[in-house]
């Protein structure tokens, strides 16, 4: 969820500009184009007249500065002339990588990507070191298919190895494909080798967070805050990393700080939601509530359902079970037919947990682990331990071979029958015992906890040997257990 709304928000890398020429213009040359350059948009026609006056000579077939010319219309979104000197540089010498470069970025301004990496694969095709062709062909495809921009730049890595702003974008790269380490591996390097700038500090953090490396990344953010205060991503980030390196009071503060503007349009679900956490964390549970409200508003087509989960989770924690109650059901809708069965039971347990809220324990010195309750009351109590009933038999039919169905479903059904006088909960104590007897690695306690139960049943029916091979069970696993010792020791003739 929060991986897809970040990188919208996080890695809008920028083209660079052209860092290598093939045959570079004097710098005298350069100022000339860029004075005329100046003129194109005000007045393009004493642009085009300086500009042939330029190309008079041996200038005629200057490729470079045929192709800068073109750039300098490309600049000023005169495509059309941007494309006659691309062309006319093409004819100067057709074997020249800078034409096709030029042609690459003419397709690229006009977002047609197909178009513009045959061309720069073409400049590749006539200059194998045409650092340009390399880059801006990685740059196109980042969007598209970032493992072709991969691909490209790994080869100019090899052809210019030092040139450490290839790690940037390879990082970058391997950020799009969603391999998070392999784009953390190459941005370390670049953030050892190079002077990091602000962005890229907010990049860097950003792989680490991702990464979960959330106190290096609270490294790095505090890093790029002392270079800019006032960074949006930075200051997210902060909240986040101090949320799951468990600083909360620190990240309240944090929260405070990035929210200052109640009417910033660039705040997202999850920033809410980590203010939310936040605020749950520090059992701050009515300003969390709010928060948790503010995120699902922003989730306005239902796409992130596990928002409702959490809110319900920080009910429960307040022991608000009826809002912990509509919450999780709301979760559940959210999810339709992708809820899972773990989902169910815990829904089923919310409800069982609710119902124990509304009870006291019973002291009963015969009583077994199974619980023993003294109804508040009684109707909501029933209501509650029949839902859970009800989901934990779901659970049962959906992984039969599993004994938590039925292992709750027995202790939902003992809180319904407290006394045992029913025995409500035999059936599926038996059903859970006869699935964790098959287990060696069962727990010891819920083995206990139902063969307590039984033996206490036939005690109470009166049909002491069968009582007697349940508390031997019991001795079996825990020699010790008392209750077992006390209930064998009653049953001597």
């Amino acid at each position: 969820m929060k991986t897809k709304v970040l990188s919208a928000l996080c890695f809008s890398f920028l083209l660079s500009a052209s860092l290598y020429a093939q045959e570079p213009l004097s710098q005298d040359m350069v100022k000339q184009v860029d004075k005329i350059a100046a003129m194109i948009k005000d007045n393009p026609d004493a642009a085009e007249d300086a500009f042939d006056e330029l190309l008079k000579g041996k200038n005629k077939k200057n490729v470079s500065l045929l192709v800068a010319i073109g750039r300098a219309y490309l600049n000023n979104d005169k495509i059309d002339a941007a494309k006659e000197f691309a062309e006319k540089a093409r004819k100067a010498d057709s074997k020249n990588g800078e034409s096709y470069v030029l042609q690459g970025d003419i397709a690229l301004s006009v977002k047609d990507v197909g178009t513009a990496c045959g061309y720069y694969e073409q400049a590749i095709l006539f200059d194998e070191g045409c650092f340009d062709a390399y880059y801006k062909y990685a740059n196109a495809y980042i969007g598209v298919n970032p493992q072709l921009s991969v691909n490209m730049l790994l080869k100019l890595k090899e052809k210019y190895p030092t040139e450490i702003r290839v790690d940037r974008e390879l990082a970058n790269a391997y950020y799009q494909m969603g391999s998070y380490g392999k784009a953390k591996q190459v941005f370390d390097e670049y953030m050892q080798k190079g002077q990091p700038d602000v962005q890229d500090y907010s990049r860097y953090s950003m792989l680490l967070y991702l990464n979960k490396d959330y106190a290096q990344s609270l490294e790095m953010v505090n890093k790029g805050l002392a270079m800019e205060a006032d960074n949006h991503l930075l200051k997210r980030l902060k909240m986040y990393d101090l949320y799951e390196t468990k600083a909360y009071a620190e990240g309240i503060q944090a929260s405070d700080v990035f929210f200052a503007d109640p009417n910033n349009p660039d705040f997202v679900y999850m920033d809410y939601l980590y203010r939310a956490r936040l605020y749950a964390a520090n059992n701050e549970i009515d300003k969390a509530m709010v928060e948790f409200d503010k995120a699902m508003k922003l989730d306005e087509k239902g796409e992130h359902p596990e928002i409702a989960k959490e809110a319900s989770e920080a009910q429960q924690k307040a022991q608000n079970y009826p809002e912990a109650i509509r919450l999780y059901q709301q979760y559940l809708d959210g999810m339709k037919d992708k809820a899972e069965v773990t989902d169910l039971f815990m829904f089923g347990r919310l409800y069982y947990m609710a119902a124990g809220a509304l009870s006291t324990p019973a002291a009963d010195s015969t009583q077994t682990e199974a619980p023993v309750v003294a109804t508040v009351d009684s109707i909501q109590l029933k209501a509650y331990l029949v839902e859970a009933d009800t989901i934990f038999a779901q659970v049962a039919e959906r992984v039969p071979d599993n004994y938590l169905g039925n292992f709750w479903r027995a202790r939902t059904n003992a809180m319904l029958d407290p006394e045992t006088t029913q025995g409500l909960a035999k059936p599926y104590y038996e059903k859970a015992l006869a699935i964790l007897e098959e287990n060696p690695k069962a727990s010891k306690n819920v083995l206990i906890e139902c063969e307590s139960y039984l033996g206490y049943y036939y005690f109470l029916k009166e049909e002491y040997e069968q009582s007697k091979v349940y508390w031997e069970k019991i001795l079996a696993i825990d020699p010790e257990n008392a209750t077992a010792k006390q209930a064998l020791e009653g049953l001597q003739p």
